[in-house]
């Protein structure tokens, strides 16, 4: 935690960052006004606008280290909001139980488009268990950061409830009472039994999903249920999509970042991401990312469930991203697709309404309902 996220420095920085960024402005509407001095050829002026500005609020809210608390109060989602107890213990086993510091709690969960009633028929609803994005620092999956990625896959997938969980966000300084890894992975395994076992929906009318750390998340999940969900009786969901997956953290280090070919196209800042990293490894420190529950890559594991995997053609998290799914395809009987949205940064499926990339969410998001289609057929999508 740095002196500029107190007050009164906090609101002295948040004023300077907004004069600052309107003095830009004239700067920005120039450069991007001609196609030529946009990060991208194909992009219009808005996406590139869009792009940089988003860049800018991100590394600002770095700076002050946005403010991540959560609350259990219903708010603006009313009965869409429902508060979620942790399981008994002995279903968070492995990886879960890896920090004595960190155990299970209540958490928040917001319902698209309506909370199913206490008498629902689950058998013939497909339920989409969805994990935001935002580095495992900022987020809550509720509607004002995330509505617009929910109404994509109620739109265009066939789903016909979404529950968002409200995990625990990271924060620094790094402390036993932090949230660093695995609190959120361990919210979204509560989550996930509450849907199979209070609500009793059927494992294969459920699909996990998560967007960038969500994604993480997703993965995580997947894995966990894998390797010790037989052993605690814990069915394995009908699916699993991943939208611009954060692969990596191991890797997303500054070097390797601002090496990427797609730095200056894309629209994360290296600071937002090592806010990021910083707050999920807490006090285990760096060594702590080489976890195959935080970092994917070179760590492909058997599963039963078939997996989507989303990237955006110029998003810094390509390489990762394509390297994953290749990884997951080569074990033997696992069944991956990837999917390459053409010349999209990163994670148009939470941001696009932000950022002029809405119809690339959209086509994203129609994907992989046709891709799911095609697995309930009984095919590989």
């Amino acid at each position: 935690m740095t002196i500029l996220s107190k007050q009164p420095f906090k609101g002295i920085y948040v004023l300077f960052a907004m004069g600052a960024t309107l003095a830009q402005m004239p700067i920005w509407i120039l450069k991007y006004i001609f196609q030529r001095g946009r990060q991208h050829p194909t992009w219009t002026f808005k996406q590139a606008f869009g792009g940089r500005l988003l860049n800018a609020v991100l590394h600002h809210s770095t700076v002050i280290q946005m403010d991540g608390a959560l609350t259990l109060n219903p708010g603006k989602e009313k009965d869409r909001f429902i508060t979620i107890a942790p399981a008994q213990a002995s279903y968070y086993a492995g990886p879960l139980a890896s920090n004595d510091a960190v155990k299970p709690a209540t958490i928040g969960a917001t319902w698209y488009p309506t909370p199913p009633s206490q008498t629902a028929d689950f058998s013939t609803a497909i339920i989409v268990l969805h994990m935001h994005g935002g580095a495992f620092v900022i987020g809550d999956g509720r509607t004002e950061a995330s509505g617009f990625a929910a109404n994509l896959l109620l739109q265009h997938t066939g789903a016909t409830h979404i529950l968002k969980p409200q995990y625990r966000l990271s924060t620094l300084p790094a402390s036993a009472t932090s949230n660093p890894f695995p609190a959120a992975l361990q919210d979204v395994v509560t989550a996930y039994l509450h849907l199979v076992h209070a609500l009793r929906v059927p494992a294969a009318n459920i699909i996990v999903s998560g967007d960038s750390a969500g994604g993480n998340l997703a993965i995580a999940l997947t894995r966990y249920l894998a390797e010790h969900g037989a052993q605690l009786s814990i069915p394995n969901p009908a699916a699993c999509w991943l939208f611009s997956p954060w692969i990596s953290p191991l890797r997303s280090d500054e070097a390797s970042v601002v090496a990427n070919a797609h730095f200056h196209v894309d629209y994360l800042p290296v600071s937002f991401v090592n806010w990021g990293i910083a707050a999920y490894s807490g006090l285990g420190g760096l060594a702590l990312l080489s976890d195959p529950y935080i970092d994917a890559l070179r760590a492909p594991f058997a599963t039963p469930v078939p997996v989507w995997v989303n990237a955006g053609e110029v998003e810094v998290l390509y390489f990762d991203i394509k390297r994953f799914a290749d990884e997951m395809g080569a074990v033997a009987g696992n069944r991956v697709v990837l999917d390459i949205e053409e010349a999209a940064p990163h994670d148009c499926f939470l941001v696009g309404k932000l950022n002029g990339f809405e119809g690339a969410g959209e086509r994203t998001a129609r994907r992989a309902g046709v891709w799911w289609e095609g697995v309930r057929k009984g095919g590989s999508g």
